[in-house]
């Protein structure tokens, strides 16, 4: 086995999973995944016995439920490791699986590349009380606005939600991470978005991924994406469509990447932590403290912001201004 791989694993389960002796393990995986669940499942048995793994067909979208006798073993697990193309983590056997206790790794659409890559050397466990700080101030707020010197200017209210705070471990009983994404999400209230989103760095989905100097704009009114424009947007149109749910066009989620050793690839969990960048998620925000129930959930990477919470600037360009110097230092070499 290539040792890049081996040590990737390891970090995944003894670090971010925190995975004990006598636990119980579960993997998921598909057949565009099987390779990866081989290194988890290896390093899962030399840790405890009790360990089970399911391989499903590939599914066709982010937050489709998932066959019934996965959301049984998810109920049974202490970690479970969700290495399927798409993610579960906003399905509703996810989120009984965490509210019973699990520790819940989404690992959606991994690859060997970020298996054996730099971005899961991050110290996650050092990014923890950054992580919390961010997480105090979003829930401390009410209005929400973001703009870049692409154009975008999006104002929205997270008044009475609160933060998620997920910088890629599980230390506690119904934890969720998504390692190397390190970020901390919250879900905006669903009609209350107005504005432009011009996107610039990534549309982490089968269909898209990095953008590489294509641009899409978004107008958004009273919390829903409205006109689509630019080179993708016939693609977009079509996703939309195709659930034929309105609601997958309302925002639910706003995140903020916090892993200066992550880049822009064009798959989700890469690109949702990569420090310099905040996401916007649009569909079912239910399992992260929204209202917003529809099988569907597309996340929107956007480069270099500015972010304002009730007039008080927390990003300048991508750059953290909470936090020790010494912690934003780190943000500011990698933006």
């Amino acid at each position: 086995m290539d040792n890049s791989h081996t040590r990737g694993a390891g970090i995944l389960v003894k670090t971010c999973a925190d995975l004990r002796p006598g636990e119980k393990a579960y993997i998921i995986s598909d057949p565009a995944t099987d390779s990866i669940a081989d290194f988890i499942h290896i390093r899962c048995k030399e840790v405890t016995g009790q360990v089970r793994r399911d391989s499903i067909e590939a599914q066709r979208m982010h937050g489709e439920p998932p066959p019934a006798r996965v959301g049984e073993s998810m109920l049974w697990a202490d970690v479970v490791f969700c290495l399927t193309s798409t993610s579960m983590a906003h399905t509703p056997e996810r989120k009984r699986a965490t509210d019973k206790g699990a520790r819940f790794l989404s690992l959606p659409d991994y690859t060997l590349d970020i298996l054996g890559g730099e971005s899961l050397l991050f110290d996650f466990h050092g990014a923890v009380p950054f992580a919390r700080e961010l997480a105090g101030i979003l829930d401390a707020g009410s209005q929400v606005r973001i703009t870049t010197g692409r154009g975008t200017d999006l104002r929205f209210s997270i008044a009475g939600r609160a933060a998620n705070s997920c910088p890629g471990v599980c230390l506690e009983p119904g934890a969720l991470a998504s390692p190397p994404d390190a970020e901390v999400n919250i879900a905006p209230l669903e009609e209350s978005a107005e504005g432009v989103v011009c996107v610039d760095g990534s549309i982490p989905c089968r269909d898209i991924g990095a953008l590489q100097g294509r641009q899409v704009t978004l107008r958004v009114s009273q919390g829903k994406i409205g006109a689509i424009q630019g080179d993708i947007s016939q693609i977009l149109e079509r996703m939309f469509n195709e659930t034929g749910a309105p609601a997958a066009r309302t925002l639910g989620e706003f995140g903020i990447g916090l892993n200066p050793k992550a880049s822009l690839t064009g798959r989700m969990l890469e690109d949702e932590g990569c420090a310099g960048t905040i996401h916007l998620g649009f569909g079912s925000n239910s399992t992260i403290g929204g209202t917003n129930v529809v099988a569907f959930h597309l996340d929107f990477v956007i480069m270099m912001p500015a972010v304002w919470v009730d007039g008080r600037r927390i990003m300048n360009g991508g750059i953290p201004e909470w936090g020790s110097e010494a912690v934003r230092a780190v943000f500011a070499r990698r933006t």
